[in-house]
């Protein structure tokens, strides 16, 4: 089984793409949210919550492969903590996405603490995008993690460069030696050696596969095959099914049967 946890869809980059790309690398489940909720940058389609999660639905009960992630837009008009935590309870939210560059928010402000507070009561995991930018810097992740410690969140590199990716990891590394937050980091962006020292620095139980579905456009692909190839070849066998698959398997709650669906 392959399950990649990070990938998004929108006006430039239709579900249908990100169930293609999921076919050709035998991932069996993606895990997905809808960008078009992004205000930023200027010109962003910057949808309203709700709209932006019904689509997101409405295209993952068409693409079985896809499972919806809900996109959070905190300090908007338009987003509701209860609305919120109505839609976890009734629909099949595997978790929630909170992108401080691309809703323009900080990523340790406490307007984020009631949605994390309902992310905790029903037992589902947030993401948190990384950029480069200020808002979202990992250490304000880990301020807002140390205050909902049991809660699982994932750091997701959405374009973040090499320092800011170091960053994520460092981060991490304090959370699980100090006990006081529960941080994992996502493969997305990373090498096979950069996966490889995750691994090594957190432990194969906090890092899990993704890829920032489609970030690559066309060589995303053939990209990623490549680098499922190369970690087969530099992880332990158990390390390797725990990052690409039973991680998310735990974390997420993903239903699956004997056949893998």
């Amino acid at each position: 089984m392959l399950i990649d946890v990070h990938a998004h869809f929108g006006r430039d980059a239709p579900a249908a793409r990100v169930a293609t790309y999921a076919g050709l690398s035998n991932v069996d489940f993606v895990l997905m949210s809808n960008r078009d909720g992004a205000c930023d940058p200027p010109g962003a389609p910057d949808l309203d919550e709700t709209e932006t999660n019904l689509a997101c639905l409405d295209a993952c009960r068409q693409q079985p492969r896809l499972v919806p992630l809900y996109w959070l837009r905190p300090g908007r008009l338009d987003s509701n903590v209860y609305a919120f935590a109505g839609a976890l309870a009734t629909e099949p939210f595997a978790g929630a996405v909170f992108s401080p560059s691309a809703v323009a928010f900080d990523a340790d402000a406490s307007q984020l603490d009631e949605y994390l507070d309902v992310l905790v009561q029903l037992e589902r995991p947030a993401l948190f995008c990384i950029g480069n930018d200020a808002r979202s810097a990992p250490a304000r992740v880990l301020t807002v993690a140390r205050r909902h410690p049991t809660l699982p969140i994932v750091l997701c590199a959405c374009g973040a460069g090499d320092a800011r990716r170091r960053e994520m990891l460092d981060v991490a590394r304090q959370a699980r030696r100090a006990g006081d937050a529960n941080l994992h980091v996502d493969t997305s962006h990373a090498t096979q050696a950069e996966v490889r020292q995750a691994v090594e620095a957190l432990g194969s139980d906090r890092v899990l596969y993704g890829t920032n579905a489609l970030a690559f456009g066309d060589a995303h692909v053939p990209r990623h095959i490549a680098l499922l190839d190369e970690l087969r070849q530099a992880l332990a066998p158990a390390d390797y099914q725990q990052v690409t698959a039973n991680n998310a398997l735990r974390l997420f709650r993903l239903p699956v049967n004997s056949s893998g669906r």
